[in-house]
Order: structure tokens, then sequence, then C-alpha cells
């Protein structure tokens, strides 16, 4: 069995057989790694990226559990989106151009 990335605490990266998303075995890095990064870059184009991005970055309801990216905070490092206007579409928050 596969352990549950990417929230495991102890591994830098984890090995996945059932992504919901293809590839379905896949190695992904664990938040452990991507929050010691000096710089985390995600990028997102298009309008079927809009209403995932809204609950990533302006949170979902109180059942909605955080999608993984939400969770990816670099502790000392920096944290960038780009972002093409359709996937930013939905969007409340304040964005740069």
């Amino acid at each position: 069995p596969c352990p549950p990335p990417p929230q495991e605490q102890t591994e830098l990266v984890a090995a996945l057989e059932d992504s919901p998303k293809p590839p379905r075995a896949r190695v992904t890095l664990t938040l452990r790694v991507l929050n010691a990064a000096r710089l985390v870059l995600f990028v997102a184009a298009g309008a079927s990226k809009a209403a995932v991005l809204k609950r990533i970055l302006e949170g979902g309801g109180e059942e909605d559990p955080p999608l993984p990216a939400a969770l990816v905070r670099p502790r000392s490092g920096r944290l960038r989106w780009l972002l093409d206007e359709a996937a930013a579409a939905e969007l409340s928050i304040p964005v740069e151009k």
C-alpha cells in the first residue's frame, strides 16, 4: 500500500499507484519537500482550471477538505502562481497582471 501523499509527513517522495488523474502510477514530492523549497511555482491554464483554482486560493466550504495544493506554504520560501486569464476568471482575490 502507498502512503497518503502529498500529506505524508516523513518521506520526501511518495509513490502513487491509484492517482485519480492520469497517469495512475506516478511519484510525487510530499508537502515536507514543497514547504522546504525556496521557490514553488504552480502553472495553470484554461477555463477548466478556474473552479479548482478558486477553491485552492480562496478556500472551499467547511465540508470541503483542502486540496493538496492549498497546503503548500513554503516556510521560508516564496509561492508563485502563473495563471492565464481563463484560469483566473473566477477569482475574487486581487491578481497581478
